[in-house]
């Protein structure tokens, strides 16, 4: 698979943002995560944290890791779960998978993007973005099988191109 082509997949993949652990981040020497929001914390439908997600951080930020929400969601939602969990958000001019909300994040976690991961459900933009800037990225499935509209077209091409098997690369620390 040529190079362009790896920016399309991700590093690892979970069935769920919850079998991400401490361990297998320090492990990783990944001390920060750039986290979506809809389908990867919440259920697209729903405006409340999926059931998992405050214990889940907690363990987390018990760790030391760093977090902040980048979402190409609804505002309100981004709020309302934005302090459920106690996450920074960050909302950017361009939406994900342009590279200012990336920055934002990496900004505001205060690390380099070298000990940065960003967990997310689509290919097409939580995925594309983080590795076009370098930034390690970890695919989970969707929580839900309902979807923005437009992100059916993005599905359909994960399925397609078999995008959303992990890329089998590993990165420099």
């Amino acid at each position: 698979m040529s190079g362009g082509a790896l920016q399309f997949r991700p590093d690892v993949k979970f069935v769920r943002a919850s079998e991400i652990t401490p361990e297998l981040l320090a492990g990783e020497g990944i001390r920060g995560l750039i986290l979506d929001l809809d389908n990867t914390l919440t259920r697209w439908e729903e405006s409340k944290a999926a059931p998992f997600a405050p214990q889940w951080v907690k363990s987390l930020r018990d760790a030391g890791i760093r977090m902040v929400i980048l979402s190409n969601g609804l505002r309100d939602k981004q709020d309302t779960v934005s302090r459920a969990l106690e996450l920074p958000l960050v909302r950017a001019l361009l939406p994900k998978p342009f590279a200012a909300g990336f920055v934002k994040a990496l900004e505001v976690l205060e690390l380099p993007r070298e000990e940065v991961a960003m967990v997310g459900d689509i290919v097409m933009t939580d995925i594309w973005g983080a590795n076009r800037l370098g930034i390690r990225t970890m695919l989970v499935d969707p929580l839900s099988p309902r979807d923005f509209p437009g992100t059916k077209l993005w599905r359909a091409l994960e399925v397609i191109f078999r995008l959303r098997r992990p890329s089998g690369r590993k990165r420099s620390r």
